[in-house]
């Protein structure tokens, strides 16, 4: 993509890492693994393509878990502090699910959906024009664009 520089890493500092294209959407996911992984009510998840990341300093270490509906997870984290950076599937789909608080700028994480809010906590108000699905969408399709819109990238 052009010139495009997108910056992020651990809490220690340990692990950095550059992005050359934005993210194609962000979203928060309310599933209960997501809730344990980050130890909070949600996880904002910036989807960006597996070519698009370099981990420039640092080492990350994997887990892997399978999830309700039977798909191969993957997470790596920092080996120092134990930061989450991005999550995978196997088979490979060529995109990661970024922690999005691992950016440095906190701008590309706005989350445009809501997913699994069948484990949504209640105290979590969402706003009116949030995209919103009980479960694991279907068609990221609506995400995207309501993404691309909110960032200025249509």
């Amino acid at each position: 993509m052009s010139d495009f520089r997108l910056e992020g890493g651990c809490q220690c500092g340990a692990v950095r890492y550059v992005l050359t294209a934005p993210p194609i959407m962000a979203y928060a996911c309310h599933c209960k693994q997501c809730q344990r992984i980050c130890g909070s009510a949600f996880a904002v998840a910036c989807a960006v393509l597996q070519d698009t990341m370099e981990i420039t300093r640092g080492e990350l270490a994997r887990v892997d878990w399978t999830v309700e509906s039977g798909v191969h997870r993957y997470g790596e984290f920092c080996v120092d502090c134990g930061t989450r950076i991005r999550h995978g599937s196997v088979p490979d789909q060529g995109i990661y699910s970024l922690r999005g608080g691992t950016l440095d700028n906190k701008d590309w994480t706005y989350p445009v959906a809501h997913i699994w809010q069948s484990s949504k906590t209640d105290w979590i108000k969402l706003p009116d024009d949030a995209l919103t699905y009980d479960g694991q969408p279907t068609d990221y399709t609506p995400i995207i664009v309501a993404y691309r819109t909110r960032m200025g990238l249509e």
